[in-house]
Parts: structure tokens; C-alpha cells; sequence
């Protein structure tokens, strides 16, 4: 699937903003442009990443991936009044969402019984994971994932989750990330890298590496200290 993302702002016209123009050679640094080729047709695979840089696009693209299917977010719509076992999918049986709490490594029992909102980030995120793998939409889009959690929470969820969510034949999802870390432990059937706009695609009998992805940034700060306007 093609899609072509073009932002723009006022171009301005101030003495700091010319003179970075000048030196940057960015003139059109208020246009933002990507194209992106997202090998989201068939039904060969359930788990794709788009990962790259903040600013880079990726809650762009998720935005225009499937019609009428928006950007999942997984800490709203909890009910502050209620305890997460008693929030999480009510309709189901019991024993179904204690499973998926504690194969996302929520296996605290007490924080079961308190609402999302007075949970740490940690718990929050994988309470979120819980509560996705209950619901098992046919299709999910899903940004910011791992952002604001440690690398180790991280690093659990992401491996947890993905055992689970595979567990539903036939679901697709998309996750959003500037992590590349989560790579090797998702083990997505594709990842597209905004950096470089390249989509690379889990081999059959092989696994997926962070090394084979760019993580470099074009200008670094280190760089920018020693220019002098």
C-alpha cells in the first residue's frame, strides 16, 4: 500500500529563521514530505512495526493505513470507577482475563483490583496489552507503543505480547515506536524504518535483528555546539 504524507507551515521569513536556511541549505523546511510502501495486503501475517525517529512520520502513515480503522490508544477509555479485572472486556469469562494479564507479565494479583488510573506506567502499559488481547479486534493500529515504560517492562511486554496476540489466528496489527530495541523481541513479519524508508520482512526460519536497522540521527547535537551564526 502507497502512502504520501505532505505537511506544511508558514515558511518564515526572520533573521534566525533565514540565516538557518542558509547554513542548512532549507529552504523548504517548512514542507514535509514521505512516501511510504507498507506491505499490508494479505493475510500472511498478523504482526507489523513501523518504527523510526519522533517527527518522522509514523502516526502519519498509521493514520491513513486501513479505512475506517483509527489509532488504538491504550490508556484511554478506562473507567476510573472500576478495578481493571472488573474494566477489561466484562462480557468474557473471568479466567480469560487473568490469562492475558499474566502473559503480559501482569501477574501482580493486587493491581488487579485497582482502576488503570492509579497504576505505574509499567502496569498501565501492560494492563493496556491485557485488555487488547481480550478485545482481539480483527484489526488494530497502535501508537507509541513501549514509549513510556522502561527498557526491561519493555522488553517483557513486547515478548509477552506477541506469544499471545499470535495465539489469535486471523488478527492483524500495527505497532508505532521510536524503539528499534522491540525488534528483536516482537519478532514482527515486517517492519518499515521512516528513516529509511525500507521495509524489511522476517525470514521464514530466521529471526530479525536491531543491528540491520539504521538508528543514526543526521544532525546531532554534538554537531550543531560548535556552529556559530
Amino acid at each position: 500500500m502507497k502512502i504520501e504524507i505532505k505537511h506544511s507551515c508558514e515558511n518564515f521569513t526572520g533573521f534566525r529563521a533565514e540565516k538557518v536556511k542558509s547554513l542548512f541549505n532549507a529552504e523548504n523546511g517548512h514542507i514535509w514530505e514521505h512516501v511510504a510502501e507498507i506491505p499490508i495486503e494479505g493475510d500472511d501475517w498478523q504482526i507489523g512495526l513501523i518504527v523510526g525517529p519522533s517527527g518522522s512520520g509514523k502516526t502519519s502513515i498509521g493514520k491513513q493505513l486501513w479505512n475506517g480503522i483509527g489509532i488504538t490508544s491504550l490508556s484511554e477509555n478506562w473507567n476510573e470507577n472500576l478495578p481493571i479485572i472488573e474494566d477489561i472486556c466484562p462480557e468474557k469469562p473471568m479466567n480469560e482475563i487473568t490469562s492475558a494479564l499474566s502473559a503480559v507479565g501482569l501477574g501482580d494479583v493486587p493491581a488487579w483490583l485497582r482502576p488503570f488510573k492509579v497504576l505505574s506506567n509499567g502496569e498501565q502499559f501492560r494492563a493496556g496489552l491485557a485488555r487488547l488481547i481480550c478485545e482481539a479486534p480483527d484489526k488494530a493500529i497502535i501508537d507509541e507503543f513501549t514509549s513510556v515504560v522502561d527498557r526491561q517492562i519493555a522488553k517483557i511486554g513486547a515478548s509477552a505480547f506477541a506469544k499471545a496476540f499470535r495465539k489469535n489466528k486471523g488478527k492483524q496489527i500495527i505497532l508505532l515506536s521510536c524503539h528499534y530495541d522491540i525488534i528483536e523481541w516482537l519478532q514482527p513479519d515486517w517492519v518499515y524504518d521512516t528513516r529509511v524508508s525500507e521495509v524489511k520482512k522476517k525470514p521464514k526460519n530466521g529471526l530479525l535483528s536491531n543491528l540491520t536497522f539504521s538508528r543514526q540521527t543526521a544532525v546531532t547535537g554534538s554537531f550543531l555546539s560548535h556552529i556559530i551564526i
